[in-house]
């Protein structure tokens, strides 16, 4: 028991260590990288400034210090949780992103839902019959999966479901007009419709995240589907499941501890996947209209506004390392071995 609880310490110290150094490395190099691409002070000034206006303005901005005191400065005021205020918008970075990140949280999970639902399944029954038909046609998608760019792909769904077929609203937000003034408690339309009881709305939000969520799904998906197969057949094919058949064990038996080894690096895929769709969305959100992270970010990016842009890719940034220690969790207790510090 002291021996396990000494591992989980040790397991659980390093990886936190090594989430706390790549968010400061993250952020210093953000921090460096948007300080000099461009200087925000022409945008506030505007075109008829004069010297003395540009120069009180870099003064009172802090511009006028060395770069490594204007990252401590702004390095503090992140401790205390203030991403500072956009200098476009004029309002707090913090709450630009609390009001948009359940756009793109709840895109990311439908997206990630979708793939998962059918990548996992068919990667297990495509890697237990690799010869069959059926994996041959899984390989096929996945591979289309893989070379279609997810905006040429959103506008092929969006021309053949809305523009042809009208089976589906315009691509313009998150809900059809009217439903906009319902109440949100999680910022999930789909769950925050169905609490307040109004089945419509609920059904167009659902309509509207129909598109972009599957236009994630279907080019984000193959890779889990890829690495569930291979698992499968390598594992199919090992020696403890062929000692497991020759000593008389039931299929399922043998099924449940294939799976059992199979799940660990398809877990660690999923969670690697989450956290793209978290910072990989821009394109689908442009494309469809939609008010998350991705069009907040690529806004702030053509106004040369610091602020939202390291707001976004720090929190894109720890979102996907946070995913990535809660999967090296879940694999560290199916698999003991995985906890291990050498």
């Amino acid at each position: 028991m002291l021996e396990t609880l000494r591992e989980w310490g040790f397991f659980l110290g390093k990886r936190l260590a090594i989430l706390l150094i790549s968010l400061v490395l993250m952020s210093i190099i953000t921090f460096s990288v948007t300080h000099f691409i461009g200087n925000p002070v022409y945008l506030l000034v505007g075109p008829r400034h004069t010297q003395q206006m540009l120069d009180n303005m870099i003064r009172d901005l802090g511009l006028d210090q060395p770069l490594w005191q204007q990252y401590l400065n702004y390095a503090g005021n992140l401790l205390q949780g203030d991403l500072g205020v956009s200098r476009y918008s004029y309002n707090p970075v913090m709450r630009d992103i609390r009001s948009r990140l359940p756009a793109t949280l709840e895109l990311s999970t439908f997206a990630l839902l979708l793939g998962v639902l059918w990548a996992v399944p068919a990667g297990i029954l495509a890697g237990s019959r690799p010869r069959s038909r059926f994996a041959r046609i899984v390989d096929v998608i996945a591979q289309a999966g893989v070379s279609m760019p997810s905006f040429w792909l959103g506008l092929l769904l969006i021309y053949v479901f809305f523009a042809k077929l009208s089976w589906l609203p315009a691509p313009l937000g998150r809900i059809d007009r009217q439903y906009r003034t319902i109440a949100q408690v999680t910022g999930w339309y789909t769950i925050d419709t169905l609490w307040a009881g109004n089945w419509n709305a609920f059904v167009s939000s659902v309509k509207h995240l129909i598109l972009p969520a599957l236009t994630l799904a279907i080019t984000t998906s193959p890779s889990t589907l890829r690495i569930a197969r291979s698992k499968t057949e390598e594992i199919m094919q090992s020696d403890y499941i062929r000692s497991a058949r020759a000593f008389g064990l039931s299929n399922s038996t043998v099924r449940r501890y294939a799976f059992k080894n199979m799940l660990a690096p398809v877990v660690t895929m999923i969670a690697m996947t989450y956290g793209y769709l978290l910072s990989g969305t821009v394109l689908v959100e442009i494309i469809f209209t939609w008010p998350g992270l991705g069009l907040y970010a690529v806004d702030a990016m053509n106004h040369s506004d610091y602020e939202p842009v390291m707001g976004v890719v720090l929190l894109s940034a720890g979102f996907y390392l946070s995913i990535y220690l809660l999967a090296d969790i879940i694999t560290a207790l199916i698999d003991p071995r995985a906890r291990v510090t050498k």
